[in-house]
């Protein structure tokens, strides 16, 4: 027999061995009902022909007992401020005069807010500029579709055509420059194009800013000259803020990055960062913590009292992985392995901020057959829900695995 064929019979039998062994378990337990404490009944061939493994569940350790309530004692005092990506400067590429100032620091500023307007004599060269080059690049472009034109009628020769191609292109690329430098001099598209239909120069510049946030800085005067690319304003985008507090040595110690934090009445934070050296004035450590969303209740500069969540776990608790948890409804399961074979225990998660440790979640529950040590089913998961549920005929013969006749394929 060839080896294709041989390797067809093979893959057929392996396929009716996996379909045999799934039909066995679900009649097995075609009676069993999706409760918790639902034995669910399998032998050990069952088991391995099911693709089932378990992995043991473990306990909290002695460190990580009592933590969940937020680490009693270890509290953090420290200020809000405004993450470094989220400074943008308000700035323009032309110097000029201030004439007026439209806001104020710590104002809350929108998206194309007015900041500032300036007299800029170099703004009306550049729109003179920007002018004569969109005129010669029109120019040059209605030359090219007459030449164009002319040679499809077979009056002028191709080279011809070719050089009033070229002389458009870069009339086209000059006015196309200056139109991008009077954009980044602040200049909007609606002005840019009024400009053109009207040909009147204007030497007043608006700038407005770029984002939504808060007006750090603007230490601007009417009167007062700027120089091109001075800052005229810092602005803190919308979003959530830092915190950095200063931890004393024995705290720094309790504290990892990623650990949670309980801000007092405005809700919660995460820890980034943890600096590597000691702040020499007061031997602190300085902690920064970010924000979890950003529902105004912080305020820059704002004092900031903290207590230390962690990432630890409340003591009793179990760590299952989490292919282990099982959904029935809006309950939690988990398959223990038994002597009969496996038993559905109903768990309760965490919350969604500590429930996640050390590669595990960690659950609880009353069920005396779910401890730290039992073995949990973390792989064919599926099979065993189906059986739990009861899906199956009432009976069926026990499948068992063909064997090969004697003297073997030829």
């Amino acid at each position: 027999m060839s080896n294709n064929r041989l390797q067809h019979l093979a893959c057929h039998d392996g396929i009716r061995r996996k379909i045999a062994a799934l039909a066995v378990l679900a009649v097995c337990a075609a009676s069993a009902q999706a409760d918790a404490g639902s034995q669910i009944s399998l032998s050990a061939q069952q088991i391995e022909r099911s693709g089932i493994s378990t992995e043991a569940a473990s306990a909290a350790s002695g460190a990580a007992k009592g933590a969940v309530d937020g680490d009693h004692g270890l509290h953090l005092s420290g200020t809000a401020i405004a993450p470094t990506s989220a400074i943008t400067l308000v700035s323009t590429a032309v110097s000029g005069v201030i004439q007026s100032i439209h806001v104020n620091s710590l104002q809350q500023v929108k998206a194309a807010t007015p900041v500032a307007t300036l007299f800029s004599q170099p703004l009306m060269e550049m729109q003179r500029e920007y002018l004569q080059l969109a005129i010669q690049s029109r120019l040059a472009q209605q030359k090219l579709e007459r030449d164009d034109q002319l040679f499809k009628e077979g009056i002028i020769a191709l080279t011809r055509v070719q050089d009033s191609r070229g002389s458009a292109l870069q009339a086209s690329l000059a006015a196309k420059e200056r139109y991008q430098s009077l954009r980044g001099a602040g200049m909007s598209a609606g002005e840019l194009k009024k400009l053109l239909s009207s040909n009147t120069l204007t030497p007043m510049l608006t700038v407005n800013a770029g984002v939504n946030g808060t007006v750090l800085e603007l230490n601007l005067n009417p009167g007062q000259r700027i120089e091109a690319g001075m800052p005229i304003a810092r602005i803190s985008k919308d979003g959530a803020l830092w915190i950095e507090f200063q931890a004393s040595r024995a705290q720094a110690q309790e504290i990892r990055i990623g650990d949670a934090l309980q801000l007092k009445g405005c809700g919660s934070a995460k820890v980034i960062a943890i600096s590597p050296q000691i702040n020499a004035s007061n031997q602190s450590t300085l902690i920064r913590a970010q924000q979890v969303g950003n529902d105004g209740c912080l305020k820059l500069n704002q004092f900031v009292e903290a207590n230390h969540v962690g990432s630890r776990i409340a003591a009793g608790s179990i760590g299952v992985p989490s292919a282990a948890l099982v959904k029935s409804g809006a309950d939690s399961y988990v398959f223990v392995r038994n002597v009969q074979g496996f038993i559905a225990v109903k768990v309760k998660t965490m919350d969604q901020m500590n429930s996640a440790v050390g590669g595990k979640v960690w659950v609880q529950s009353m069920d005396a057959n779910l401890k730290a040590g039992s073995a949990v089913a973390t792989a064919g998961i599926v099979a065993l829900k189906g059986a739990w549920i009861g899906l199956g005929p009432e009976a069926a013969p026990e499948v068992k695995p063909a064997k090969p006749a004697a003297g073997g394929v030829k």
